[in-house]
């Protein structure tokens, strides 16, 4: 005998699954706004140094959004020069490129080498001329101070400027020395160093021929000619492919220079066998 319920009574057991289901989503839901805001306490590493009292923590962090100072934007100007300035105990980074403290600078009017650039030598393989570059550019900064004029930001603590060591403009001595080229808009007496600079192969443009040369493409190809010898006629001799010096005409003869015989003919007269 079976026993079915009532209609009203499967219906009525629809709320309290779907009541089950909804505090299961909201659980979830809980937990992982939870997960996003902060890390359990448990999971916090502790990098007091000894000696520190540490605060305890027994419910779930929050994060705090900035205040103040804090909360407003950082200014990209902050902390560059705004004109003439001095670059004290500078670092080459490349052949154009100084550093100092936080400061970077990047020296106008030129496009200078990468440290990591070649160049084709003269024997026609390549050269650490970008190694080169940066190497020379120290060797005029060294520990000076360099008297510099702003000229552009150029990112976060980064500018472009001229600068000058003695009266010395650092980036058209770059230019000169065959380290540098003239970027867009440098003054006139960068285009007259470049031109001076390739005459006199200096730096970079001492094997510039080499690279302009064009690849070796034969464009007819060249085949081998093989002729065929002729027949000898029968009862005649081959001509050999050496003929000594002595040798009769046309007689294919052969001297040994060393005067060694055949030891087939010892017992003919004159035959003479070295030791």
């Amino acid at each position: 005998m079976s026993f079915t319920k009532p209609a009203f009574a499967r219906h009525a057991q629809w709320p309290f699954v779907s009541l089950a289901l909804m505090s299961f989503a909201l659980i979830q839901n809980v937990g992982a706004v939870a997960a996003e805001q902060a890390p359990a306490p448990s999971a916090i590493r502790n990098v007091s140094p000894p000696g520190v009292a540490t605060p305890s923590v027994s419910g779930p962090l929050q994060r705090v959004a900035p205040v103040g100072k804090l909360a407003e934007p950082k200014d990209p100007e902050a902390g560059l020069p705004k004109g003439a300035f001095d670059l004290k105990g500078a670092v080459v980074l490349d052949g154009g490129t100084l550093k100092s403290g936080r400061l970077v600078v990047r020296i106008a009017h030129v496009t200078a080498l990468g440290a990591k650039d070649t160049c084709t030598s003269r024997l026609g393989g390549d050269w650490p001329c970008g190694a080169r570059a940066r190497s020379s550019l120290q060797g005029l900064v060294r520990a000076f101070t360099l008297a510099c004029e702003r000229v552009a930001a150029v990112g976060e603590r980064e500018i472009s400027a001229t600068c000058s060591k003695g009266g010395q403009d650092v980036g058209l001595w770059l230019v000169k020395q065959g380290w540098a080229v003239p970027a867009d808009g440098a003054p006139e007496a960068y285009q007259a160093a470049i031109e001076a600079a390739r005459t006199a192969k200096a730096g970079q443009w001492q094997a510039e021929w080499v690279a302009e040369l064009a690849p070796l493409v034969l464009t007819t190809p060249i085949e081998p000619v093989i002729e065929e010898a002729s027949p000898q006629p029968a009862g005649t001799q081959a001509e050999p492919l050496v003929v000594m010096p002595g040798a009769a005409a046309g007689t294919g003869d052969w001297v040994n220079p060393f005067d060694v015989k055949d030891p087939e003919a010892l017992g003919a007269p004159g035959s003479v066998v070295p030791n």
